[in-house]
């Protein structure tokens, strides 16, 4: 049965007024009359322990009143008395001498209020004679509202984060340079740096695994580049050995090649675009050159001939 709120105030007036501890949890097994522990939003998972002693009474005093049915003991049974005053907040806990020293048992108080923390969780930890006499729990709710404004403002900075990564990323795939310029579709046909259609005028070997559908040459700043619009004829997808392209001139001369770019593995029956980026003096650029491609983990080629540059 709950105890008179005056009669548990009185209680509280008989036992010792030793000056209290600022301490969460004690750090040593040291008497203390009355010591403090804060509920806070962001420590709201947190056990707090407690002592208790068989035939010495403990009482835990909340800064708010509870709901009824709020407090969960366990062992109910091995304690003398459990009297909670719902309306005081107040949990006064006797244990038996059933309890062994070294035991711990859980007790869990929950608030009414929606406000968070939502409730409180303690360790009792049985000691033979020195029982924490008082527990004054100081909760300082906050609002769920607030958490949740401040959950969807995290989540929105997460997004945010992602989508930059993402983008760097992308960048970071994305091909420099003259093969840059050509496969972001900022030259075309010649536009921006000088620029030759070959398509009619190279020749493709017969039996290649990627049909050419267009092919233009470009040359900016010492640099030459071979843009191919291929398509997969075979029945086999197909990719650019990225280190296997040559440029050879017809006197056997190898320009440098810097990169090769493929906008995408291709399917078959899937067309798509090759780059091949190279270093080119303005002699070499004058020459005719021999373009093949290499299959990536593959034996098949591609080969143009009559490569020449503006």
């Amino acid at each position: 049965m709950p105890i008179p709120r005056r009669a548990a105030l009185s209680l509280l007036a008989l036992l010792p007024a030793t000056p209290a501890l600022a301490e969460s949890t004690p750090d040593a097994w040291e008497p203390v009359a009355v010591r403090h522990i804060e509920l806070t939003a962001d420590r709201a998972g947190q056990v707090h322990e407690v002592r208790i002693s068989p035939l010495f009474t403990t009482t835990l005093v909340f800064n708010a009143p509870l709901p009824r049915g709020a407090v969960v003991l366990e062992g109910r049974e091995s304690f003398l008395a459990v009297t909670v005053d719902e309306a005081a907040g107040l949990i006064v806990l006797l244990p038996s001498e059933s309890l062994s020293p070294g035991k711990q048992l859980s007790l869990t108080v929950r608030f009414a209020d929606g406000a968070v923390p939502a409730g409180a969780s303690f360790r009792l930890v049985v000691h033979p004679t020195r029982a924490e006499p008082q527990v004054n729990v100081y909760r300082l709710p906050r609002s769920a509202e607030s958490f949740q404004v401040e959950a969807r403002q995290e989540r929105e900075r997460a997004e945010q984060c992602e989508a930059q990564l993402a983008q760097a990323q992308a960048e970071q795939k994305r091909p420099g340079g003259l093969t840059g310029l050509i496969g972001s579709g900022l030259v075309k046909e010649g536009s921006g740096v000088s620029g030759r259609d070959i398509f009619t005028t190279a020749r493709r070997r017969p039996g290649d695994a990627l049909r050419v559908e267009a092919a233009h040459t470009y040359a900016a700043r010492g640099q030459v580049a071979v843009a191919l619009e291929v398509k997969n004829t075979s029945a086999q997808p197909w990719s650019v050995d990225s280190e296997g392209a040559q440029l050879v001139s017809k006197e056997g001369a190898r320009l440098h090649v810097l990169s090769v770019w493929q906008s995408e593995p291709l399917a078959p029956g899937q067309e798509g675009r090759v780059v091949v980026e190279a270093v080119a003096t303005p002699e070499q650029a004058r020459g005719t050159y021999v373009l093949t491609l290499g299959e990536g983990g593959g034996a098949r080629t591609v080969t143009l001939r009559g490569v020449t540059f503006p």
